[in-house]
């Protein structure tokens, strides 16, 4: 008998969301924390660690580009959706393994490639899981679904990152890659077994080759009509979400790149960093949780902000104290601290904050809007892992972070004018009625 689909419950879309954004963060993780980490103590230096973080994170800034292909090529006979996820899941465990072959200090730049290679099938999976989540979760479930699904992504990470570090210290770096793909066979797993997506369940027509001709290019006109009402005749909100997804999710220096290098240059052992990385990314995970389940609860943009202005308390902490006593001189206790509450707090930020874009985005192209926004916040990363290496390198480490903190303002200017989307015809009832006040004053 075949298994039911996991996704007709609320407790089973929340779980089930949960742990395919775990398959997500688990190569994020292994890419972002523990390769890092190698590579810094390879010898490489700050500016080429911010390059390779950098170009780990262009298939995400530019996944709008192949987005459509979701929205557009259904798959149905295949699975729909299902069939993207576990294609790009094979994908992902198959370039990370090349990983094995290279060396670092003599292929960087064949390892950059590979390391593209491998979040282009991440990205695109992603791109698929969200356009599921758009079209599946319920508006009261959406902002605890974040929750979920961003805490999940945590834990992959924590497992990736910091889990890989671990692996590593006792059976080396060959041992952390069986290791990760190990887990991402496990995903995989419970993708083929428990989930159906229920577009797909549509019965298929074969068409002529004409046919599939008019078929596609009628499926073309309604995707691009579809995506032009997402964008512009949706009321102010999924604009202004533009400009907002392009802005940074608080004071986030201290979640990317620049915490691996601070951790080796403080003198952190590997397995010390593994730790950390671990308890980090298990706190931001539990923050991802809290935050979703207050958003639902006060509103998605209040919690926003509120946890964007907190992210700035444990960055500026760290800075002052960097500037006052020097990195090597901070206590362990006082690092680890301000690391884990920064965690938190930006994991509160982060999964509430996508929320606000799920809300703003058109199920029928789910995943080329949602994508859209979810690439340009990507790009103020991939941005921002590059400018703070670059000046911690030129500067120092205070000087970056009090910067990402001024940038906080930025979007905190911006959170007052997001809102859900409206539909067209409630759009154009409300232009009517202010066309109809300003003739009769």
């Amino acid at each position: 008998m075949q298994p039911r689909n996991v996704l007709h419950s609320r407790r089973g879309r929340l779980a089930t969301f949960g742990i395919l954004y775990i398959s997500e963060g688990i190569p994020y993780g292994f890419s972002s924390t523990a390769m890092v980490a190698f590579m810094r103590i390879e010898g490489l230096s700050l500016e080429q660690i911010g390059a390779f973080v950098a170009a780990m994170f262009i298939p995400w800034s530019f996944k709008w580009v192949w987005a459509p292909m979701i929205d557009i090529i259904k798959l149905k006979r295949f699975g729909g959706r299902k069939a993207w996820i576990t294609f790009c899941s094979c994908m992902m465990i198959i370039t990370l393994l090349f990983v094995a072959v290279v060396d670092f200090v003599e292929d960087f730049h064949l390892l950059l490639w590979m390391i593209v290679l491998n979040n282009f099938f991440c990205a695109t999976q992603d791109v698929a899981i969200d356009s599921l989540a758009v079209s599946t979760l319920r508006p009261d479930e959406r902002a605890t679904g974040n929750g979920f699904m961003f805490g999940g992504q945590y834990l992959g990470i924590g497992l990736g990152g910091g889990g890989a570090l671990f692996v590593s210290g006792f059976w080396g770096f060959n041992a952390s890659l069986i290791y990760v793909s190990s887990l991402m066979l496990i995903n995989l797993a419970f993708v083929l077994i428990f989930i159906r997506d229920e577009e797909a369940s549509v019965q298929h027509v074969r068409h002529s080759s004409v046919g599939r001709f008019s078929h596609f290019v009628s499926t073309l006109g309604v995707f691009v009509r579809d995506l032009y009402t997402g964008f512009a005749e949706s009321g102010s909100g999924p604009r202004f979400g533009l400009l907002f997804a392009l802005l940074p999710v608080g004071a986030m220096a201290l979640a990317y790149a620049l915490l691996g290098t601070i951790q080796v240059d403080y003198g952190l052992t590997e397995t010390q960093i593994s730790k950390l990385s671990v308890a980090a990314s298990f706190t931001a995970g539990f923050g991802c949780v809290v935050g979703g389940m207050l958003g639902d609860r006060l509103g998605v943009k209040k919690v926003t902000a509120t946890f964007y202005i907190l992210t700035i308390i444990p960055t500026l902490m760290l800075a002052n104290q960097i500037a006052t006593v020097g990195l090597s001189n901070i206590s362990l206790f006082l690092l680890c601290a301000t690391i884990l509450g920064h965690s938190l707090l930006f994991g509160m930020a982060f999964a509430v904050r996508n929320a606000i874009f799920m809300g703003m985005t058109n199920p029928a192209v789910a995943a080329t809007q949602f994508t859209a926004y979810m690439a340009l916040a990507n790009l103020a990363v991939s941005f921002g892992n590059y400018w703070q290496g670059a000046v911690a390198e030129r500067m120092n480490y205070q000087t970056a972070l009090y910067l990402d903190s001024a940038l906080v303002v930025l979007a905190l200017c911006v959170i007052p004018f997001l809102k859900d989307r409206e539909d067209k015809a409630q759009v154009r009832l409300a232009t009517e009625d202010v066309a109809t006040a300003d003739v009769t004053r």
